[in-house]
Parts: C-alpha cells; sequence; structure tokens
C-alpha cells in the first residue's frame, strides 16, 4: 500500500506543477460544506476557499479567498485544526488530494500544501473529511475510510484503511462518527463508526436508506433527520445496528436539505422553509419565507444558527433562538457562481449567466458581485437550467431550457430587468443579431427556430424547422447561420456543421452541411470574415473553408485529446478543450495546426470564451470559472 500511495503522489505532484504553469485566478464551482471556526465562516467553491467575517451576524463580509490559489481539483470536504485548514479535492481523471491553507490571519487563508498525500498513499476519490485530535479520516469511495496521523500538521501521514463507503455530511460526538452519502444507484448511505481507537476506527452501521424519501440526511446525534419526499426521524443505536425510524410526516413538497437545530428540523423546498417539531408525533409547527429555499445544497449549524449555501450564489443565515419559525438574519452573494455558464463585458461590468436563476453582475477587476437578475421561473432546477446566452447591445437573450427565451434590459449592468419572454422548451442553443435571433433543441428531437425580438416585450416565432441531429451550438454571421450537432439517438443521422442561410429569418434553409469523419460535434467558432470555421469534432479540431457555404472543405485538422465540448477563437491561435486542460493550438497555419500551450483544470470546460485584456474564461461547472492571463 504505501508503495501505491507513493506513487499517486508522485502523479499528483505533477499535476500540481502543472495547474501552476499559468497565470489563473478561480471564482465560485461546486458548493461544499461551511465551516464556522470562530468568528468566520469557511465555504468551499469548486477549486478556492471564501473566508466569511460574522462578527456580525446581521451584515456578514466577505475578508478573503484563495482566487490566486486555486487548487488541482474541485474541493469535496474541509476540516480545519489549530491554525490549519485542510480540504479534499478530486479531478474526474481520478486523482484526488488534500490540500492544506494556514490560518495564522483566519480571515486569508493561504495556501501552504498544493495538495498531495505524501510520503504515503494517496486515496483516489475522497468525498468528505473530518478532524478528531491528531486523526483526519479521509472517506474514499475508491478505498473506504483512511487514517492519517496528524502528529505534524503539515505532512499528513496514512496509517491504515478500514472499510467505510462514500460521505458527503460527515458528524461526530463522542466516540462515535456518522456520516450520510448519495450513492450511484441513488439511496442514501446512513454509516455509524465507533472512535473509541481514534486510530484505528470500526464500522459498527451501514445502512442504505430510501433516496427518495431521504434525499439529504443530516444529524443531531444520536438523531438523524432525512428530507425529501417525507420528514423521518431515525435513532441511531449508540451500540450500532440498523437505525429505528421512530416517526415521519408528509411535507407536501420535495425538501432538498435541511438542518436541525434543538429539538427542530428545518427544510427547504420550493415553498420556503418549514419548521418541524421533532417531539413525537412529528409535526409542523412553523414557516419561513426564503426564495431560494429550493436551490439549498449544503448547510451547517452551531447553536441556534444555520448556514444554509444554495447553487442561487446566496449564503443565508437563519437564527432559530426566538421563535417557532426562524428568522432570516442574513443574505450575502459568493463569489463567482456555483455554475456560471458564459460571460459579457458591458462597459465595466461583467454579466454572468447562471444556471440555476438567471444573470449576475460583477466589477470586471474582482467578480464582486454588483447585482443579479432571478429570473421568474417555477422553483425547480430543471426549470430554470439556463445553458446559452447571446448579448446584442445592451441586450441579453438568455436559453433556459425548462422554459424557453427570456429577453433581459442591460442598459444598467448591475441591475438586469426582464423585458419579455417566450416559451419554447428545451432551447439549449442561442445566436443573434439585430431583430431576430435564433433558438436550438437537443432534446426530443433538434430544431432551429427564429424569433423575432424588434418588440422585445412580444418575441414573435417567424419560422421553425425540424433537424435530424441535436443542436449543441449555434453562431451567426450576416444571413448564415452555424449549427454544430451531434446525434439525436444511437445509429440516428450523423452530426458536424450544418449551414442555414436566414437571409430571410421566415424561411430557414440548410444550405450546407460537413460530417466527414466527424460524427460529432460540439462547439465551433467563426472567423472575423466568416469564410473559416473552427469546428470542435469528438476527434479534435477541424478548420474548414466555408466560403462557399455549400459545400465546406476542410483544410486543416489537430487531433485534440478526447473530451471538452468546447473552444474559442484567438489572435492567430483557437483554444481546445480537452478532458481536464485547455490546449491553445495555432493556426496561423491552417494546414499545419501546432500545439503552443496546455492549461490545466480542475475540470472539464464546458465554455471557453476570449476576453478584453487578453484573457480566457473558462467555464468549467463544477471547477468554477477559470480565468487565465494569456
Amino acid at each position: 500500500m504505501a508503495l501505491t500511495l507513493a506513487m499517486s503522489g508522485a502523479g499528483l505532484a505533477h499535476s500540481q506543477d502543472l495547474a501552476m504553469r499559468a497565470d489563473q485566478t478561480a471564482y465560485g464551482g461546486q458548493i461544499g460544506v461551511p465551516l464556522k471556526q470562530g468568528d468566520f465562516v469557511y465555504l468551499p467553491a469548486g477549486s478556492t476557499v471564501t473566508a466569511w467575517d460574522y462578527r456580525n451576524p446581521e451584515a456578514p463580509r466577505l475578508v478573503g479567498d484563495t482566487r490566486r490559489q486555486p487548487l488541482a481539483g474541485v474541493i469535496t470536504s474541509i476540516a480545519s485544526r489549530g491554525r490549519y485548514l485542510y480540504a479534499s479535492w478530486r479531478r474526474q481523471d481520478g486523482t484526488s488530494g488534500l490540500a492544506i491553507y494556514s490560518l495564522l490571519d483566519p480571515g486569508r487563508p493561504r495556501l501552504v500544501d498544493g495538495g498531495t498525500l505524501r510520503k504515503s498513499a494517496a486515496a483516489e476519490a475522497i468525498t468528505a473529511i473530518s478532524i478528531d485530535g491528531d486523526f483526519l479520516y479521509a472517506f474514499d469511495s475508491e478505498r473506504g475510510l483512511v487514517v492519517h496521523s496528524l502528529a505534524d500538521p503539515l505532512y499528513p501521514r496514512a496509517i491504515r484503511v478500514v472499510e467505510g463507503g462514500p460521505a458527503d455530511v460527515v458528524g461526530m460526538a463522542g466516540n462515535r462518527i456518522f456520516t450520510s452519502g448519495r450513492t450511484w444507484l441513488g439511496d442514501t448511505l446512513l454509516q455509524i463508526f465507533d472512535n473509541s481507537r481514534k486510530n484505528l476506527p470500526k464500522r459498527v452501521s451501514s445502512e442504505n436508506l430510501d433516496g427518495f424519501d431521504n434525499f439529504r440526511l443530516q444529524f443531531a446525534w444520536p438523531l438523524a433527520v432525512g428530507f425529501g419526499l417525507s420528514v423521518n426521524l431515525y435513532y441511531l443505536p449508540p451500540w450500532g445496528g440498523p437505525p429505528l425510524l421512530w416517526g415521519s410526516a408528509a411535507p407536501g413538497e420535495a425538501l432538498f436539505n435541511g438542518f436541525i437545530a434543538g429539538d427542530k428540523a428545518y427544510g427547504f423546498g420550493a415553498s420556503g422553509v418549514s419548521v418541524w417539531s421533532l417531539r413525537l408525533p412529528i409535526r409542523r409547527v412553523g414557516h419561513a419565507d426564503f426564495d431560494n429555499a429550493f436551490a439549498a445544497e449544503t448547510t451547517t449549524v452551531q447553536g441556534q444558527f444555520g448556514w444554509v449555501a444554495t447553487t442561487t450564489d446566496q449564503l443565508a443565515l437563519f437564527d432559530t433562538g426566538r421563535t417557532a419559525s426562524p428568522r432570516l438574519a442574513s443574505v450575502v452573494d459568493t463569489l463567482g457562481g456555483a455554475d456560471v455558464r458564459d460571460a459579457a463585458l458591458i462597459d465595466r461590468s461583467l454579466v454572468l449567466l447562471q444556471n440555476v436563476y438567471g444573470l449576475s453582475a460583477a466589477n470586471d477587476d474582482d467578480l464582486a458581485p454588483t447585482g443579479r437578475f432571478d429570473a421568474d421561473l417555477p422553483k425547480a432546477k430543471q426549470a430554470r437550467a439556463f445553458e446559452d446566452m447571446a448579448v446584442d447591445g445592451r441586450r441579453a437573450y438568455l436559453a433556459a431550457w425548462g422554459y424557453g427565451l427570456i429577453v433581459v434590459d442591460l442598459s444598467n449592468p448591475s441591475a438586469p430587468r426582464e423585458l419579455g419572454r417566450l416559451p419554447a422548451e428545451f432551447s439549449s442553443a442561442i445566436a443573434g443579431k439585430g431583430r431576430h435571433v435564433y433558438l436550438g433543441t437537443a432534446t426530443n428531437g433538434g430544431s432551429v427556430t427564429s424569433v423575432d425580438v424588434s418588440n422585445p416585450a412580444r418575441p414573435a416565432v417567424r419560422n421553425a424547422v425540424p433537424v435530424d441531429t441535436r443542436v449543441e451550438r449555434l453562431q451567426l454571421a450576416g444571413g448564415l447561420l452555424f449549427a454544430a450537432t451531434a446525434p439525436d439517438a444511437a445509429g440516428g443521422p450523423s452530426g458536424g456543421l450544418r449551414i442555414f442561410d436566414v437571409g430571410n429569418p421566415s424561411q430557414i434553409s440548410e444550405i450546407g452541411r460537413y460530417t466527414d469523419d466527424c460524427a460529432f460535434s460540439s462547439d465551433l467558432a467563426v472567423s472575423d470574415d466568416a469564410r473559416t470555421i473552427h469546428l470542435r469534432c469528438s476527434n479534435g479540431l477541424h478548420i474548414l473553408d466555408v466560403s462557399q457555404p455549400s459545400r465546406p472543405i476542410r483544410v486543416g485538422f489537430y487531433a485534440a485529446g478526447p473530451g471538452g465540448p468546447a473552444i474559442a477563437l484567438g489572435s492567430g491561435s483557437v483554444f481546445v478543450a480537452t478532458d481536464g486542460d485547455v490546449e491553445e493550438v495555432d493556426v496561423r497555419n491552417p494546414r499545419r495546426p501546432t500545439l503552443l500551450n496546455r492549461y490545466h483544470l480542475p475540470a472539464e470546460a464546458r465554455r471557453l470564451r476570449v476576453m478584453p485584456g487578453r484573457r480566457l474564461f473558462v467555464f468549467t461547472g463544477t471547477g468554477g470559472l477559470r480565468i487565465i492571463k494569456l
């Protein structure tokens, strides 16, 4: 085992070196469980940690973050001991590690070790960590529970692996460690460990609970509460064995998360925050309004206070100490975005497309939030899935997969407001300029639809044509609409490039198609003169001459690595996303494209955007937004 760990550690060190070769800053991404220590709350997001000063709970302040020290992977969990903060991370390529931050200045975490588990075994997929005394416990979905000695806090040393499964939430009380986590089958796994011997914990309970009734499980030892289609109260026998269901109640809606404070449970659903008495029989005893309760992703509790981090980029604090209904003490907008999809620069303000709610506005220099637009849509994530954006002047056109087109006024970028909307379900690609925008779909069959937006309050469909492939991305150039497409179903027609004449938006017609060795394409970039298309196909970058749109001809090819659905056009180069990297390719001679640079990422890039100031914006979803200085 020691040999395997040492080898894994060497590989991780190499990965970390790659990550530091470029001038990168990072913002947002997948949200982890907040950690309260002293006056500060630490919130992991993507590959970074932010520090919030809660000395005044009514007005918390962002005081520090690690944007200039991003990790090589996505943070899955954080834990603290003394003046050090530990963060587990993992990448989709199977590497994983443990980063160490100094909290000598508690408001400004400083990375002191980039994330390798040295001296011994490196776990392969750490999903959560916890600390008890001189020991750190890493829950690894591949290996089990890996126990580390913190005798030297800067050099965690793996000393053994014991039986255990994946975990998302970890708690401790006395000599017990208890965890919950989602399994590949959609169940919720409850585990209890006897930690009487801290260097040798032993699992005494392991139970798969119904994943619909217990979508999230939270703890207040020896009790646990499942939040989902039911509110379930479990008693956890200290001696081990299966949990005992003491009581259950029907909330009348799906609860996506919750927390426990005192003798009450607080569930988060579309209607807000419901309060449940844990004194049998379980019953609803209160309610609190919170618009973004449906997006509650992670929670933590300390005393009468509960923190909730949402996928709508908010960190909310609830005070449960005075009434049956919790008081919303404060809400702050977090940095970057939990799932930012695209960006545009208006004056000196960034407008960011946020998947679960609409738009956020931020300062261009530091991404400090300045405003937001929350679309008035049903409070379900699939109904609010914003997948693409087109910006024309002071207007943004948003493609919401679960709804359709939403038109937003950006006259004041820090206060976006809706101008109009059009139902067009499954819209996932959009392009537009002037009086018309074009929507593409990739669900339940592809299509291209032209919409007249000359009166933005009343968008009107002018034409809609079915397409026998999925439409993955659209770009408009004059009277031509270029589409990157993929097969609609196994065995269906090949994807590739499709070219439409939209000179008359009321009569869309396909005039050209390219499928040579490109069954699946996911993105494209059009040259300024609209004579060259750079097409991201599954096997690499295809460079096409489209000076005759009816006869696209390949003039160059670059065998980019697999994965990575995105590309962007720079000055004489093309940026191509691969599985965990971005490759910069010199295309000044399109017949002989060559690799210039490779940039390491924490997760696969979903979209690339070259922005003013010689910057490449890389949108990685769980890994957040990476900004690479070119």
